[in-house]
């Protein structure tokens, strides 16, 4: 793990990883993180910047963060990504041409800044996924 992904747990973002349970941040490789909860806690769209060596990221949850649009074209760049809860955000219909175009099973929208037209362009776009809205 990098030390910007060491800087953003110790702001309180919690890792799931594969491989030995017991080591360091520091020993973990980027390729072992799988999943990323930001829930609740100060993130900035610049942020995202740090996830972008995470080759193997299923799944991210920004619940309750102030992501915004700006932040959705870096993490369309995870091509692994499959589940992300966006709860809470400020992510508007702007992201919505960015989401489809990613291989998401699951999103979460609920209490964002989608218009209800926005959430149906999205189901659209992601027809077999399980969207919250």
């Amino acid at each position: 793990m990098d030390s910007a992904l060491i800087d953003l747990t110790d702001r309180g973002a919690r890792f799931t990883f594969l491989g030995e349970p017991f080591r360091s941040r520091q020993r973990i490789p980027n390729e072992d993180i799988v999943e990323i909860d930001f829930s609740q806690i100060e993130i900035t769209d610049a942020d995202v910047e740090a996830l972008l060596p995470l080759t193997n990221l299923e799944g991210i949850s920004f619940w309750n963060t102030g992501i915004s649009d700006h932040a959705m074209e870096r993490i369309s760049q995870l091509r692994q990504l499959t589940r992300l809860n966006l709860c809470g955000t400020q992510v508007t219909d702007a992201s919505v041409s960015i989401l489809v175009g990613m291989a998401l099973d699951y999103i979460d929208v609920a209490n964002t800044k989608l218009t209800t037209g926005g959430v149906e362009a999205l189901r659209e776009g992601l027809p077999h996924a399980e969207i919250l809205a």
